[in-house]
């Protein structure tokens, strides 16, 4: 059981919450992706890039209340966890157009590879500025 209100986890509990809340999250994008793309016919640039911007700001209170039992956090926050989603984005998106080969097992490793390099580097900037305490 997650205890919302417990103040200072372990590190690898910490941790484990925040891939549990980004993971939900990816899946939950995915998923909706598929189905507004697929059988409802929506464009998947334009589709994709609203629901991603709409996922930011939910996941950031998820993570704020979840992983780090926090009400609030200060002013840059936000702005700091967003610049952080958008820029580990283009990270997984830059190696894994760059280094695709076609073999299965060789791109499982590229993206589940990029895809934990970004989770990481994501938790260590999320834990060390965007979700400090207010004042």
């Amino acid at each position: 059981m997650i205890e919302v209100n417990d103040p200072s986890p372990r590190l690898p509990e910490r941790f484990f919450r925040f891939a549990t809340v980004g993971g939900a999250f990816a899946a939950a994008y995915a998923l909706i992706s598929a189905i507004l793309v697929g059988p409802i016919g929506l464009p998947a640039y334009a589709t994709s890039v609203v629901l991603y911007a709409l996922c930011i700001p939910a996941a950031y209170f998820t993570q704020m209340r979840v992983t780090f039992g926090m009400r609030r956090t200060r002013a840059a926050g936000f702005p700091i966890y967003a610049a952080t989603q958008l820029a580990c984005l283009a990270m997984v998106t830059a190696l894994t157009t760059r280094f695709v080969t076609g073999s299965l097992w060789i791109d499982a490793l590229i993206f589940f590879g990029s895809a934990g390099a970004a989770a990481i580097l994501s938790y260590v900037i999320s834990s060390r500025f965007a979700f400090r305490p207010a004042g």
